[in-house]
This record gives structure tokens, C-alpha cells and sequence, in this order.
């Protein structure tokens, strides 16, 4: 089945988040990492894949509309089909930008290594 993409391409490829709000988000990255089951990169993004548990899907929800509001060139979704995944969109020329999320959550770096993209 193809996907529609759900990323603004209109938007700058930019994040806004402020100081304050980084340690709450690096946070919550981290955590999103270690609960991890696993990672697929699709056509437009990335699809991370979670145990179907009710706190995972809390930060999900509440990761997606956080980052939304200050990355708007992102997409989210949050599929409870066949378990729990976040579907984690960018447009083309944030391709780089997914490499390094792939990066990110398939090794060991430091969440704050990814600020300014979050």
C-alpha cells in the first residue's frame, strides 16, 4: 500500500524550540529510544515501532504534537494497528535530516547531539 506523505514541504526545513524546552524534549527522545522495539525507514520517513502499552503511547502522542509545534516541516501519526508505532514524516529536503534520526535510534549517540532538529 503507498502512503500519502504527511510532511509540510512548504514549511523551512527550521526548529524553533526554544532553551527551556530542550531538556523536557531530550527527555522524552531518550525514552522514546530505549522503548524502541524496532525501525523501519519508509518512502517518507520513518515508522518507530513500540510495545502497545498505554505510557509509550502517552509520550507518542505527546512527543508528535510537541515537536509538530516547533518543526512544523514534519508529519506524524500514530498507528495502533498491529501494536504501537509513531509514523515520523519529512520531505525530501529533509532527507539528511532522517539519516540522522535513523542514526539516532539505532545507536547510541547523545539525544542532544540532534538539537535543532527536534
Amino acid at each position: 500500500m503507498k502512503l500519502i506523505p504527511l510532511y509540510d514541504d512548504t514549511a523551512p526545513i527550521a526548529c524553533t524550540i526554544s532553551s527551556d524546552e530542550i531538556p523536557g524534549r531530550v527527555e522524552i527522545i531518550e525514552r522514546l529510544r530505549t522503548n524502541l522495539d524496532h525501525l523501519e525507514r519508509t518512502e517518507h520517513g520513518l515508522l518507530l515501532h513500540f510495545a502497545a502499552r498505554s505510557d509509550i503511547e502517552a509520550d507518542l502522542r505527546r512527543f508528535a504534537v510537541d515537536v509538530k509545534r516547533c518543526c512544523e516541516f514534519w508529519g506524524f501519526d500514530i498507528v495502533t494497528t498491529d501494536g504501537l508505532a509513531l509514523r515520523w514524516d519529512g520531505p525530501p529536503t529533509a532527507s539528511e535530516v532522517l539519516d540522522r534520526l535513523e542514526e539516532f535510534f539505532n545507536g547510541d549517540q547523545p539525544a542532544l547531539d540532534l538539537a535543532g532538529i527536534l
